[in-house]
C-alpha cells in the first residue's frame, strides 16, 4: 500500500532499605524501627540491619529483564535499517511525470518537468507534483498527509509513483516567500530509492530554497536534482561509498546496542562485586550487640 514518506534501580532513601545508620567516627550503630536482619560484611566489618531478607535473585532478574528489553528495542530499531542497493524499477504504469499547479505558485515548470523525466528515467518511479491551497484540502482533511494519500489512491493503482503535494495559504500564493508546506506519499516499490533520510533532505532543500526567495518550482527542481544525484551514487556505489552507506544505515542499531551493552555490563559488574562480599545473616534478637 502507498504510504507517507519519511517513526533498574529504586529510590526511597536509606530509611526504606537499610535498618541502620553507621557512624564511622565512633563505631556507634543506630537502629531504625522494624530492623530485623543483621548482615555483617567480614571484609570490612561493617554492620547492616535490614527491614527484611534480601536475595541476589532480584539482581539477576533485573539483568535478564534489561537484556530482553535490549533485544526487543534493537530488533525494532533494525526494522528501520535500509541497506538495499536500489535497482531501477520495471515499471508497470503508463503515466508520465506531471505538475498539477492548482495554487499557481510554479512560474516556470519547463525545467522542472525536464528534471522529473530524468528522475523517472533513472529510477523507474513516476514523480507527480500537486500544489494546492491550504483552505482547499482543510475542507475535507485534517492533515496534509491524508490529502496526499487521497490523491495517490484516487489516481494511481500501482506502487511506483511518488506524489509530492505542496500546500500554501491563498494569501501567500503571490508572495515572494510563500509559506509552503510539503508532504509526499510513495508506493511501496519506491522504498529503496526514497528512504526516510533522503526524503527529509528532499523536504529541507525545498524549505531552504523557498525561504531564501527561490521560486517553489526551482526549489522542487533542486530537490529532485538532489534525488537524482543521491540515487545514482547508491545505485553504483564505490567500495568506500558502500561501506559509508552501510555504516550510516546501521548507526541507529550500533548506538542502541552500545547503550544497552554499557548498562548491562555495569549491572553485571555490580552483581559480581556484591556476590564476592562474604556476608552472613543473624536475626536481630540473636545479635550479641543487642544484649
Amino acid at each position: 500500500m502507498p504510504h507517507v514518506s519519511g517513526g533498574g534501580g529504586f529510590s526511597g532513601g536509606t530509611h526504606g532499605f537499610y535498618g541502620f545508620l553507621h557512624n564511622s567516627r565512633n563505631g556507634a550503630i543506630r537502629y531504625f524501627p522494624g530492623s530485623k536482619i543483621h548482615k555483617r560484611n567480614v571484609n570490612d566489618g561493617s554492620d547492616w540491619y535490614l527491614n527484611g531478607r534480601t536475595t541476589k535473585k532480584s539482581s539477576i532478574l533485573s539483568i535478564v529483564a534489561v537484556s530482553i528489553l535490549a533485544v526487543f528495542v534493537t530488533f525494532v530499531v533494525s526494522l528501520t535499517v535500509d541497506i538495499q542497493t536500489p535497482v531501477r524499477l520495471a515499471s508497470s504504469y503508463t503515466d508520465s511525470p506531471k505538475v498539477d499547479d492548482d495554487a499557481l505558485i510554479i512560474y516556470d515548470d519547463e525545467s522542472l518537468m525536464h528534471t522529473l523525466k530524468e528522475y523517472q528515467e533513472l529510477t523507474g518511479i513516476c514523480p507527480v507534483i500537486y500544489t494546492v491551497y491550504e483552505e482547499t484540502w482543510k475542507a475535507t482533511n485534517s492533515k496534509l498527509s491524508d490529502y496526499a494519500y487521497y490523491l495517490y489512491v484516487s489516481n494511481y493503482k500501482d506502487e511506483e509513483h511518488f506524489v509530492v503535494v505542496c500546500s500554501v495559504p491563498k494569501a501567500d500564493a503571490g508572495s515572494e516567500k510563500p509559506s509552503v508546506t510539503i508532504e509526499a506519499v510513495q508506493g511501496d516499490l519506491t522504498d529503496p530509492f526514497i528512504t526516510g533520510t533522503s526524503f527529509m533532505k528532499f523536504k529541507n532543500i525545498v524549505r531552504k530554497d523557498i525561504k531564501s526567495g527561490e521560486d517553489p518550482g526551482v526549489a522542487l527542481e533542486n530537490a529532485f536534482r538532489y534525488g537524482i544525484e543521491d540515487t545514482a551514487k547508491r545505485m553504483n556505489p564505490t567500495t568506500s561509498q558502500r561501506a559509508s552507506y552501510l555504516l550510516t544505515s546501521l548507526l541507529p542499531v550500533i548506538i542502541s546496542s552500545a547503550i544497552f551493552i554499557t548498562v548491562i555490563t555495569f549491572m553485571i559488574v555490580r552483581f559480581v562485586k556484591a556476590k564476592k562480599n562474604r556476608e552472613f545473616e543473624v536475626l536481630r534478637e540473636n545479635d550479641p550487640k543487642m544484649a
